[in-house]
């Protein structure tokens, strides 16, 4: 099994001050959905939750929690099977790279 390239060979981004936060939410959100039967006003709704795009406004929030805060990881410029990118973990067989035009 290779081994992981020595981070210290990469160009990073510490990106200092950052944080990631996660927050646990209860509320409730109400809107209208157009449908045949309530059996398919259900199923429509049950997919709207696993939108990745869902983000509606809550109506009434009952609350608000801050579950975790942690450093967000930096990101290393690096080649990966030719392809320019950006990652937060180094994999073998990963070649470090500059920045280029469009910045890090």
């Amino acid at each position: 099994m290779a081994t992981a390239p020595n981070p210290a060979d990469f160009s990073v981004n510490e990106r200092a001050n950052e944080y990631e936060v996660r927050f646990s939410v209860r509320g409730e959100i109400r809107l209208t959905i157009n449908a045949e039967s309530p059996e398919d006003a259900r199923s429509k709704a049950e997919a709207m939750t696993e939108d990745e795009e869902f983000g509606l406004e809550l109506d009434d929030t009952d609350e608000v929690r801050v579950d975790h805060v942690w450093k967000t990881r930096p990101m290393f410029l690096v080649t990966r099977e030719g392809k320019k990118m950006q990652v937060s973990r180094l994999d073998a067989g990963d070649l470090p790279r500059e920045p280029d035009d469009r910045g890090f």
